[in-house]
């Protein structure tokens, strides 16, 4: 049932997006399911930074929060732990919003937050991730319980305690009952790489730490260092939670996975052309005239652009679907911000009005953001955060 207030707004000033974002909640389910079964205890911590990579921060946590009920409830299990113990955001930004809005599962900022917004910090059920002594050292001058989860530096060097300070750490929290030490985390650095050299000596030393600390706080709740593609070494890791983002949103292909696993993009973003017209051979499209026909062409502008997503990189290389059939029509001439030129002349019949999905929500096809991604050599999360947030998203099944 819609707000009165949105009816009211809606009577007064009708309005139908031209451009639509819809956000599968089946496949965001599916995806996580296959995940679970690589997880170690079935453990799975969504990560929904980045505005849910693009896909709508509340619209995705909203989603999570409803089958985290579900599934604990289905398993008997304390409202707490479970399939999903906790979500994982970036920032402090993003909790204040998800608690706004109503998320009461309970949250791990994994990315930077300052030690004086931790110490005054009155939001519920929110842990933070320390990474150096340094901020270890100066949220022990709280004076209330702050929830941590330390983040130990097995080899990526980007953030985290060194092997070599967990000594001073552990000294640290043992003479503060105020930090709650909840978790221990850290992030593989190339987990995706065929050759797995790297990341089994990071599992080794990550393994050797854990052991340490799990004997000096038996209390210890989580343990967690793979993300997505370290899924598939669980086996060798003392852990009991993945950290799952790139593979809940079905940014990546099954089979990238030791045993195949049935992936699919939970995000599509259609438009309509809004203009066609005829050129002939040798016209030029678009700014910096990128782009000259060779024949005489029927073209159709798009009202979506580097602005919505299509990255500029796509111009005369990326392509988008028209109609109901799905028809393949390849990108020309230079992306301009909110607006793109698309080659229709092989679609019959085709004119303004007519549907273009921009991003499918089939991996294999050509304008899936994975397949996107790839052709301009970005990451698929890459084209997926740049999605403006101001841009609705609604949840279908």
């Amino acid at each position: 049932m819609l707000n009165p207030l949105t009816w009211l707004s809606r009577r007064r000033f009708p309005y139908e997006p031209l451009v639509k974002i819809e956000i599968s909640r089946q496949a965001l389910i599916d995806n996580l399911n296959e995940f679970k079964k690589l997880s170690p205890k079935g453990g799975i911590a969504p990560v929904l930074k980045s505005n849910a990579y693009g896909h709508g921060l509340l619209e995705i946590a909203s989603i999570l929060e409803r089958y985290r009920r579900t599934s604990n409830r289905a398993d008997n299990s304390d409202d707490s732990r479970g399939t999903i113990p906790f979500f994982v955001i970036d920032s402090y930004f993003e909790a204040v919003a998800l608690r706004s809005a109503g998320i009461k599962t309970p949250l791990l900022l994994i990315g930077y937050s300052r030690p004086e917004t931790i110490i005054s910090s009155k939001l519920d059920n929110v842990s933070f991730t320390i990474s150096s002594l340094d901020a270890l050292q100066k949220i022990g001058e709280t004076e209330h319980p702050i929830m941590i989860h330390l983040k130990i530096d097995t080899g990526m060097h980007r953030q985290g305690i060194l092997p070599g300070e967990i000594q001073r750490a552990i000294e640290l929290m043992a003479n503060n009952v105020d930090i709650v030490l909840r978790g221990i985390c850290s992030h593989l650095s190339d987990a995706d790489n065929d050759d797995t050299s790297f990341t089994e000596g990071q599992v080794n030393i990550w393994n050797r730490i854990i052991m340490r600390l799990k004997h000096e706080f038996p209390s210890l709740e989580y343990t967690h260092l793979a993300a997505t593609f370290g899924s598939r070494f669980t086996q060798d890791i003392d852990a009991n939670v993945l950290r799952l983002g790139l593979g809940m949103y079905g940014l990546v292909g099954g089979e990238r996975f030791p045993e195949k696993m049935e992936l699919k993009p939970v995000l599509e973003l259609t438009t309509i052309i809004a203009s066609t017209k005829k050129i002939g051979r040798d016209d030029s499209v678009g700014y910096s005239r990128a782009f000259a026909a060779d024949r005489e062409m029927t073209i159709a502008t798009i009202p979506v652009g580097y602005y919505e997503g299509i990255d500029r990189r796509l111009g005369d290389l990326g392509a988008v679907q028209v109609g109901n059939d799905d028809i393949e029509c390849p990108i020309i001439g230079n992306v301009s911000m909110n607006m793109t030129t698309i080659d229709v002349s092989h679609v019959a019949g085709v004119r303004a009005g007519d549907k273009v999905t921009v991003f499918s929500n089939e991996i294999d096809d050509p304008n899936s953001i994975a397949s996107l991604a790839k052709k301009c050599g970005l990451l698929p999360y890459e084209l997926a955060v740049h999605i403006p947030s101001t841009l609705k998203r609604t949840v279908v099944r």
